[in-house]
């Protein structure tokens, strides 16, 4: 497992109500992006930031439920991810009893900054889904975090532009997708 820590909050510019948060592996150079909304892109700023509201956000009002009932968050794990969205758990303490919790990202993520948890993903999905820093500034994202209407628009642009190449890549992954949602009996199908 590889820690990871927020290391950006981005507003997406085609979509004002959308935010894109950067997590950077904690020993490395690694990244990944995770688009959230902007409550979660708020909650999450607070708790870098170390701002206290009046009242308590959602995300707050948990941690003090969790406290209050003698929870104690351990971790949060990025464990995999599908058609674009990564899905994490949360594994709390409770009695000497571990719990797993589903949860979206961003909310993994605000809740484990309020606990001090670290935040981990698999080694596997980080090397899938890790963004690279190309020299001239340009961020290459790897095709397994694109949604299939991201990759259906790119597919027929790389066709329109005679790469083959990158066009051959993305069908395959796109296929690849398309077999792992398939059923048994739609497999036999065919």
């Amino acid at each position: 497992m590889i820690e990871l820590v927020v290391s950006d909050i981005l507003c997406k510019t085609s979509d004002e109500r959308a935010y894109v948060m950067m997590l950077k592996e904690l020993n490395g150079h690694r990244k990944i992006m995770v688009v959230i909304g902007y409550a979660e892109a708020q909650a999450i700023a607070f708790a870098l930031k170390g701002i206290v509201t009046k009242r308590p956000i959602t995300h707050d009002l948990f941690h003090n439920f969790a406290e209050s009932v003698g929870a104690t968050m351990q971790c949060a794990t990025i464990s995999k991810i599908d058609d674009g969205t990564f899905y994490s758990t949360l594994m709390f303490r409770i009695n000497d009893e571990l719990r797993e919790i589903d949860a979206r990202t961003s909310d993994a993520v605000a809740v484990a900054l309020r606990f001090g948890a670290p935040i981990y993903i698999e080694e596997e999905l980080l090397k899938r889904t890790a963004i690279h820093d190309e020299f001239n500034g340009a961020v290459s994202i790897p095709i397994t975090i694109a949604d299939n209407e991201t990759l259906r628009n790119v597919l027929d642009k790389a066709i329109k532009e005679e790469n083959y190449e990158l066009a051959m890549k993305i069908k395959e992954e796109i296929d690849s997708r398309n077999t792992q949602n398939d059923t048994p009996e739609e497999n036999n199908k065919l």
